[in-house]
């Protein structure tokens, strides 16, 4: 089941990020993006195992993260909450973007069947644990047909 994100699965969420992330979001940050932005949870046999967490501008959107357990993951589950998360968007976008590290081939491949595409790259973006930097790869999915035009 996806739905909106709910105080009480806050923990559950963190707990999620600490196991996917090297700088995970706080505590804090996901109690304040229930009122700020449209977050989202899939849940499975009444537990929380994955969330999106995206950010309505105007005629755009932002997905500032997504996760799904460790545990679940290869199931599907992140194509489905993605696509249902964005469904869920009130502000109609034309387009939504993201940033992805470049070595995440899995979320890169998933955006990509979610009709996410290549934009841009940007350079020593991402902090490792070790102190270097990783890059970002920009992608943006056209929500309409004239939009989507562009990306053919």
């Amino acid at each position: 089941m996806i739905r909106l994100m709910q105080h009480s699965d806050v923990q559950q969420v963190f707990e999620i990020e600490k196991l996917v992330q090297s700088h995970p979001w706080t505590l804090k940050q996901f109690e304040e993006s229930i009122d700020s932005y449209q977050s989202t949870v899939i849940e499975r046999q009444g537990q929380v195992v994955g969330f999106c967490i995206l950010q309505p501008v105007v005629d755009e959107a932002n997905l500032l993260l997504m996760a799904i357990h460790p545990s679940q993951q290869g199931k599907g589950l992140g194509y489905q909450l993605l696509d249902e998360s964005i469904a869920l968007l009130k502000n109609n976008p034309v387009q939504i973007f993201l940033e992805v590290r470049e070595s995440n081939v899995a979320a890169v491949r998933l955006y990509e069947k979610s009709d996410f595409h290549q934009i841009d790259l940007r350079k020593n973006y991402y902090p490792n644990p070790d102190g270097t930097r990783e890059h970002a790869i920009i992608m943006v999915r056209a929500c309409s047909d004239d939009f989507a035009a562009l990306f053919k």
